[in-house]
């Protein structure tokens, strides 16, 4: 005759193996979406940092206009030294620079590069005396 123990507790091999498997599926598929978010945050860094660039460049084109004024991106102080146009940026978690070093607005264009950790992002910089103001292309 077999004896059967009534009040059992705890789970069998098989359902702790499942349980694992489980696990395992979930953190398979999961992992991969993690590690994509940094690059995600890093594009989303680089965006917003040429959004501000972009939005000062428009304000200093309305300057521009209203005082006949060459004014140097990063300045609203007339024209300054090239060094002051991007390089002295002071963006947390991301430098600026620009090439070449005067990106004046009313005239000419350049390339902003955008450096968020190691991955730098570019866009192209375009004004001309017109009422058109700045452009901005994205090269990411």
């Amino acid at each position: 005759m077999i004896r059967t123990i009534k009040n059992s507790k705890g789970f069998t091999l098989i359902e702790l193996v499942m349980v694992i498997v489980i696990l395992a599926i979930l953190a398979a598929v999961a992992v991969p979406r993690f590690i994509d978010l940094q690059g995600d945050a890093r594009v989303s860094t680089a965006k917003g940092v040429a959004g501000a660039i972009s939005g000062a460049a428009n304000i200093l084109h309305a300057q521009y206009i209203l005082n006949n004024t060459t004014y140097m991106l990063g300045t609203t102080e007339g024209v300054a030294a090239d060094t002051a146009v991007l390089f002295n940026a002071n963006i947390s978690g991301a430098t600026v620079s620009g090439a070449p070093g005067g990106l004046l607005i009313g005239a000419g264009s350049g390339l902003i590069t955008i450096t968020v950790g190691n991955t730098p992002y570019t866009m192209t910089y375009t004004a001309d005396a017109t009422t058109l103001g700045p452009r901005f292309q994205y090269n990411f």
